[in-house]
């Protein structure tokens, strides 16, 4: 995988946290990820891209950040849709990631389809087990997260 690609994605996360939320995002070291070995996140957006590069992208952060995260924007709602408001803001946040890194790499054509939410402490996501998956993880104050690319 191009390192441009995986290198729009590190910069996409840090800005949208910054600019949306005043948390300043730490990137750590990227890496391959074992996705057969489980992993910690409570939630994922998970969304394709097609183009002159296919595959998937995913914003995975536990339930606890995502409910900070819903807190800073500042939305008001009724604690019966606080669950689905979580979800609304993570499959937003996703998309502004992905099409903040898509709009980086003016040379590449890609068009991304919206982000759908997957949920539950360890959940599955369905990746091709021909296409490495890269893990560029993230440290904020307010919790950790993680952006897997795995693009062909």
């Amino acid at each position: 995988m191009d390192a441009k690609i995986v290198n729009a994605f590190l910069t996409a996360g840090m800005n949208a946290f910054q600019n949306m939320f005043g948390i300043q995002a730490q990137p750590k070291e990227a890496h391959l990820l074992d996705f057969r070995s489980g992993h910690p996140w409570d939630i994922s957006g998970v969304l394709c891209i097609r183009g002159n590069c296919n595959g998937i992208v995913c914003f995975r952060l536990h339930k606890i950040l995502a409910t900070k995260m819903l807190q800073l924007s500042g939305v008001n709602c009724k604690p019966e849709e606080f669950l689905n408001m979580e979800k609304e803001l993570v499959m937003e946040f996703t998309n502004i990631i992905s099409g903040n890194a898509v709009s980086e790499l003016k040379d590449i054509y890609l068009d991304i389809t919206p982000p759908k939410i997957i949920t539950g402490h360890n959940h599955e996501i369905s990746w091709s087990t021909n296409i490495p998956v890269i893990a560029i993880p993230f440290y904020t104050e307010k919790g950790p997260f993680e952006v897997d690319v795995s693009l062909y």
